[in-house]
C-alpha cells in the first residue's frame, strides 16, 4: 500500500467532516472499510455500536459483547473474520474486520492514524455543534419568552414588520392585531403568590395557541399582555376571534390547588397605510383600554379618536402625578345623619381634585385614572388620614362623642397586600378608635376580588376597622360574604331612593335591603336623601341613616369644622353610635 495513497485517504476521512450532515460519519466509515479492503467496519462506545457497516443484527450484538477483549479473529455467519481494533480516546474504538486474511502491520497502522483522525474530527465537530447549539439557544431566548415560550415583543415586533412589508397577495384580506390583557392579574399574584400566577400566565398562552390557526402569531409582551397576529378578511372575523378567546380565557381552571375564573379585554386595530408594528400595536393597546372602559372581560376596536382619548388621558395621569406629589387632592367630607332625631352621627370622606385648567372635578372623574397609573392607593390613604386627624382632632377639642367615619376605597386599595400596614400608622397618627372607621367599597368589587382580599379584609377586622357596602343592590351581593366578613354598613344606593314614593319596585327594594340588614345585624345609610317625604318613608321603613343634600353637601374639612363649631354641645352617648345635635345645613 503506498504512503501518498495513504495521506490521500486520510485527507478525504478529513475532508468528510467539513458539513455536519450525520451521514457524513456512514461515509467515513464506509471509507475504512474500503481502504484496507475489508467488509466490516464500526465505531463501538459504552452505548455500544454508533457507526457499523456489514453487520447483522446479531453480529453487532457479538461485536459489543467482544470489545472489552479485542481477539484478533472472530466467527461469524461468513466466516472468520479478522479484526484491528483502534482506540480513538475515552472508551471509543474503531473496528476493522475483513474475511480473506489478516491484517499486516503497515494496514494496521493505517487504521490506527484514521482512528485518531476520525477522533480529532469529532472532538471537533462536537465542539462546532455544540456553538452553533449555543448560538441557537441565545437566539431563542433573546427572542422568546422563558416563561411561556412564546415570541417575546422583539420577535413579535420583528414578524409584525415583515407582515406590513409583504401584505397579502389577494388583496381581500388585511392583518389584525389582538392586544389581550388579563383583568386584574396583580390580585392573583398578591392573593397566591407569583408561582400560581406563572402558572396561569403558562395555561393563558396555551389556551391562545389552541383558539388560533396554524398560521397565526401568538406572542407575549410583558407581565398579562399577550398578542395575536392574524390574516382575516374582515372586521367582524376578528372580532369573532376575539370573543372565542375572551370565552376560552374566562373558563375556570385549577392554579395551585384553587379554581380560579377569570377574564380579558381585547383591543383590536388593523394595519393601515402609513402603520408601523409599534404603532399598530399601540393602536390595539389603546383599544384594549376602551375594552376595559367598557367593563372588562369584552373587545374593542380601534378608532382614530381614541388616539386623542389617549393623550388626553395621558395629560391627565400626568397632572394626576404632580396633585398627587403636591398634596393637591384634597379631602371633603359629607355628614351622615341619624333620621330617627336629625343628629349627625359622623361623615363620608370624599377626594376632591381642582385640576389646573380643567377646574374641580368629582371622584368619577378622575378615579379610574389613577387606578390605572397607579395612584390611587396612594389617594385613598391620603383622604383618610386627613379625615381621621380631622374628625380624631375635634373630638379632642370638642369633647364631642364618637363620629363614625366611612372612607371610600378602591377595590385595588382593598386588594394590596401592605394596606394593613399602610392603615396602621393612620390610626395610630391620628388617635382616631378603629371602630369608628368604615372602609367604603362598592358591593362588586367585595364579590368579584374576594379571593385576594380575604386575608386583608379579616386582618382589617383583628384591628376593629369594619367595612361599608357601598350602592347596595345595583351588583350582585353574596350573603354568605356579608355574614363573613366585617361589614357593619350597607348604603341604599341613591337610585333607590330618589323615586322612593312615587315608584312601587324602588320602595320595594329599599323594604327588602333594610330588612337584610337588619336580619344581619348590620346598620343602614341611605344615599341621596333630598326631600323631607323620602326621609319620612325611610324612617318608616326602619332605615338608620341618612345622607344628601336634605342635610349637607361635602364640605372641606375646614368648612365642616366651622360648620361642627356652630352645633350645640353633645349629649350623653346613647347605645349605637354616637351622635352630635346639628344646626344649620346638618338640621332636619
Amino acid at each position: 500500500m503506498e504512503p501518498s495513497w495513504s495521506l490521500h485517504l486520510l485527507s478525504e476521512i478529513l475532508s468528510a467532516f467539513s458539513t455536519d450532515d450525520p451521514d457524513n460519519l456512514r461515509n467515513v466509515v464506509n471509507r475504512v472499510a474500503e481502504s484496507v479492503e475489508a467488509e466490516v467496519a464500526a465505531i463501538l462506545g459504552t452505548d455500544g455500536i454508533t457507526w457499523g457497516i456489514g453487520l447483522a443484527g446479531q453480529e453487532r450484538t457479538l461485536m459489543e459483547q467482544l470489545a472489552a477483549s479485542k481477539p484478533s479473529t472472530i466467527p461469524i455467519a461468513a466466516g472468520r473474520l479478522h479484526t484491528t481494533w483502534a482506540p480513538m480516546g475515552g472508551s471509543n474504538l474503531l473496528l476493522v474486520g475483513r474475511l480473506a486474511e489478516p491484517f499486516d502491520l503497515e494496514e494496521r497502522s493505517l487504521v490506527r492514524a484514521m482512528a485518531r483522525s476520525i477522533e480529532l474530527c469529532l472532538r471537533m465537530l462536537e465542539a462546532i455543534s455544540a456553538e452553533r447549539q449555543a448560538r441557537r439557544d441565545a437566539s431563542h431566548q433573546a427572542s422568546h419568552d422563558p416563561l411561556t415560550g412564546l415570541p417575546n415583543r422583539l420577535l413579535v415586533l420583528e414578524r409584525l414588520s415583515s407582515w406590513i412589508r409583504h401584505p397579502p397577495e389577494d388583496g381581500a384580506s388585511s392583518t389584525a392585531v389582538l392586544f389581550i390583557d388579563i383583568d386584574r392579574f396583580k390580585w392573583v399574584n398578591d392573593a397566591h403568590g407569583h408561582a400560581a400566577g406563572d402558572e396561569l400566565l403558562i395555561h393563558i398562552s396555551r389556551m391562545l395557541q389552541q383558539s388560533v390557526r396554524r398560521d397565526d402569531l401568538v406572542g407575549r409582551l410583558s407581565g398579562d399582555e399577550f398578542i395575536v397576529i392574524t390574516r382575516t378578511g374582515n372586521p367582524e372575523a376578528a372580532s369573532e376571534l376575539a370573543r372565542r378567546i375572551i370565552a376560552t380565557i374566562r373558563r375556570p381552571i385549577r392554579v395551585a390547588g384553587i379554581e380560579l375564573s377569570h377574564s380579558a379585554s381585547v383591543g383590536i386595530s388593523f394595519i393601515g397605510p402609513n402603520d408601523t408594528a409599534s404603532s399598530v400595536i399601540e393602536n390595539a393597546d389603546m383599544a384594549m383600554y376602551q375594552a376595559k372602559a367598557l367593563g372588562r372581560g369584552r373587545h374593542a376596536l380601534f378608532n382614530p379618536g381614541m388616539r386623542e382619548q389617549a393623550k388626553q388621558r395621558l395629560a391627565l395621569e400626568e397632572a394626576l402625578r404632580q396633585a398627587v406629589l403636591h398634596n393637591r387632592i384634597v379631602t371633603h367630607l359629607q355628614p351622615i345623619v341619624r333620621l330617627q332625631d336629625g343628629l349627625l352621627a359622623g361623615f363620608e370622606a370624599l377626594a376632591r381634585w381642582d385640576h389646573p385648567e380643567l377646574g374641580p372635578m368629582a371622584p368619577a372623574e378622575f378615579i379610574a385614572a389613577a387606578e390605572d397609573c397607579g395612584l390611587v392607593e396612594d389617594i385613598d390613604l391620603q383622604v383618610m388620614r386627613l379625615a381621621c386627624e380631622a374628625v380624631a382632632g375635634w373630638q379632642r377639642r370638642e369633647g364631642l362623642e364618637p363620629l363614625r367615619l366611612s372612607v371610600n376605597v378602591s377595590a385595588r386599595t382593598l386588594g394590596a397586600a401592605d394596606l394593613v400596614e399602610r392603615i396602621q400608622p393612620i390610626l395610630r397618627g391620628s388617635g382616631i378608635n378603629p371602630a369608628q372607621l368604615y372602609l367604603e367599597i362598592t358591593e362588586t368589587s367585595l364579590v368579584e376580588d374576594i379571593q385576594s382580599t380575604a386575608s386583608t379584609i379579616d386582618r382589617l377586622r383583628q384591628l376593629g376597622v369594619k367595612l361599608a357596602i357601598d350602592d347596595f343592590g345595583t351588583g350582585y351581593s353574596s350573603l354568605l360574604y356579608l355574614k363573613r366578613f366585617p361589614v357593619g354598613l350597607l348604603k341604599i344606593d341613591r337610585s333607590f331612593v330618589a323615586d322612593l314614593g312615587q315608584d312601587p319596585e324602588d320602595e320595594a327594594i329599599a323594604r327588602a335591603i333594610i330588612s337584610l340588614a337588619a336580619a344581619l345585624g348590620v346598620q343602614v345609610v341611605a344615599e341621596g336623601v333630598e326631600s323631607g317625604a323620602q326621609k319620612s318613608l325611610l324612617l318608616a321603613y326602619g332605615c338608620d341613616f341618612g345622607q344628601g343634600y336634605l342635610y349637607g353637601k361635602a364640605l372641606s374639612i375646614t368648612e365642616s369644622e366651622r360648620l361642627l363649631s356652630q352645633s350645640k354641645k353633645p349629649r350623653q352617648a346613647e347605645q349605637g353610635p354616637a351622635a352630635t345635635p346639628a344646626s344649620g345645613p346638618l338640621a332636619v
